[in-house]
């Protein structure tokens, strides 16, 4: 009964199980009701396979196998007592009977084997029980037959012995009766073998009507079963029916969420663009006092050149003049002599004037000095305002092949102002030229440029600009100076928006973190190592062609 109460104890598990706790949604308790539902349905799913597997338990193999070789050991007995029979007989002067008992072969054990094997497999305790008795019968029986064999052939030889010896013979005799006696009524082979097939056949009857038993507890439990998989696809249905509902509502709510977030997210880059842009005005607007002084010094080259050619302009135009009348009087017919004369002393006196030495040159070479010194003063200004207007050009998604050392040069002019109590080194290496919005890349390094020297005192700060490969596919190019450094506190902030170390009123914190962001959209990074009283290296990282253009 041990099956029915295992049955029994299962099917109260399932009916009586826990409701699993539905409650608030979240990650955890969605875990929870996952666990909880896949262990109730391996309950019901163990449950049933239990059931089927103990309705089908039956073997009936086993039970026609082990009836085969209860027929062969009956057999098996049979054969020994018909052996003992004609033994006995024949002992006893009966014609036509066997003159000796041969000794049993092992045969047997085979089929006790067999039915040992196939009986067990019934799971009954009293067949268990009823097997090992039977097997001490034969062996006790096979024992008797093996020294009755042997009792007769010593009887078979005393018998032939010359001369006879009736009272050993007489013996031997009484000896083999009294094993005949044990063999046939002693051993119990007979009813051990009538009470294990009794035993199998209840054992056979009580499985089929336990089989029977799970068959029908099958079939309700599969019912049941039916039943719940009904409900699931009920709630199922429900559940669909509510998340189409849900779905309509959340696309709804999609579609608006997802119009603030563009529109949020475009306000975002027109707010970011127009940052980037104000702290380049800004560095711009720092630059300005600079600029102007260096525009003032062309400015006054081309000022004194300037004065210089008004005064020697009168005197030439005189010249040009007093030649013409020249000219005239010689090509008039009736010129008066004293006259051309006169016209002519004039003119060659100017002539001497402007042509006359003072300091080694004539006024002429003095003259053409003057010019080229304004063209360089002109050139020097066009220089200028070309370097301020592609460093300040508002294309800053402009994007193409860029020489990195026309850039550092450029933006080394724009912040002379700044760096000119400093020294500035250059150690170009050789790149090749990058992929790049430059006018962007030039914010960066003026920018650098702007805090070295900053950090760095006049007279005797040293800026630091080298250029070099980084990789087959990177460029770098390091600004160091030999600053007071940036404590190591104070470093992992440095690229964060509006951070600075500054009086309120002398930096936005803008910078270095604008910065960050143009060297991160072109693809690259930037680094930065310091050590306080020794100096900053900020190393700028550029793959030669970038993954995507850079964004604006």
């Amino acid at each position: 009964m041990t099956r029915l109460t295992l049955f029994y104890r299962i099917a109260t598990l399932v009916t009586c199980a826990p409701p699993v706790y539905s409650g608030a949604p979240g990650e955890p308790m969605r875990m929870v009701r996952i666990i909880g539902y896949t262990f109730m349905a391996l309950v019901l799913a163990g449950g049933w396979a239990f059931i089927y597997w103990q309705s089908s338990a039956v073997d009936l193999a086993a039970v026609e196998g082990a009836r085969a070789s209860l027929a062969e050991l009956r057999a098996a007995d049979a054969g020994w007592n018909q052996q003992l029979v004609s033994a006995q007989l024949s002992a006893r002067g009966a014609p036509g009977a066997q003159a000796r008992l041969v000794a049993p072969s092992h045969r047997y054990r085979l089929a006790y084997a067999k039915l040992e094997v196939r009986a067990l497999r019934l799971g009954d305790a009293q067949v268990g029980r009823e097997l090992a008795q039977l097997k001490r019968s034969f062996e006790e029986k096979a024992a008797l037959l093996a020294r009755l064999a042997e009792a007769q052939k010593a009887v078979a030889e005393a018998q032939r012995a010359e001369p006879a010896d009736d009272a050993k013979l007489a013996a031997l005799r009484a000896s083999s009766d009294e094993l005949f006696g044990q063999a046939w009524f002693a051993t119990t082979t007979g009813p051990r073998l009538e009470t294990l097939g009794r035993a199998i056949d209840r054992a056979f009857d009580a499985a089929l009507t336990e089989a029977e038993f799970y068959r029908v507890g099958l079939l309700l439990y599969s019912g049941f079963l039916l039943a719940v998989l009904a409900f699931l696809v009920w709630s199922l249905d429900q559940r669909s029916r509510q998340l189409r509902e849900a779905n309509e509502t959340l696309e709804a709510r999609v579609r608006d969420r997802t119009r603030e977030l563009s529109g949020a997210l475009a306000k975002l880059k027109e707010s970011e663009a127009m940052l980037i842009q104000s702290e380049k005005m800004s560095s711009l607007g720092q630059m300005v006092a600079g600029i102007a002084h260096e525009v003032n010094t062309p400015l006054a080259y081309v000022k004194s050149s300037l004065d210089a050619v008004g005064k020697s302009v009168p005197r030439a135009g005189r010249l040009a003049t007093e030649t013409e009348r020249l000219l005239a009087l010689l090509a008039a017919q009736n010129a008066d002599e004293a006259a051309l004369g006169a016209q002519f002393a004039l003119v060659r006196s100017l002539v001497a004037e402007l042509g006359g030495k003072s300091g080694g040159r004539s006024a002429l070479e003095d003259l053409e000095r003057l010019v080229k010194d304004g063209l360089f003063g002109i050139d020097q200004i066009s220089e200028i305002v070309a370097n301020l207007k592609n460093f300040s050009r508002l294309d800053r998604g402009l994007v193409g092949e860029c020489d990195l050392h026309e850039g550092i040069e450029s933006s080394i002019r724009i912040g002379h102002a700044q760096l000119e109590k400093r020294v500035v080194r250059k150690h170009f290496g050789k790149i090749p030229r990058v992929t790049c919005s430059p006018s962007q890349i030039n914010q960066v390094i003026l920018n650098l440029l702007a805090n070295a020297a900053q950090a760095t005192r006049e007279g005797d700060g040293t800026i630091t600009v080298c250029t070099a490969m980084r990789d087959a596919a990177h460029v770098v190019v390091e600004v160091a100076d030999n600053g007071s450094g940036i404590p190591a506190d104070v470093l992992p902030k440095i690229f964060d928006p509006f951070f600075t170390t500054k009086a309120v009123g002398k930096g936005t914190g803008l910078g270095l973190s604008v910065s960050y962001k143009i060297i991160e959209n072109h693809g690259g990074r930037l680094e930065v190592q310091s050590k306080p009283g020794t100096g900053t290296i900020f190393s700028i990282v550029l793959p030669i062609h970038p993954p995507a253009a850079p964004a604006a």
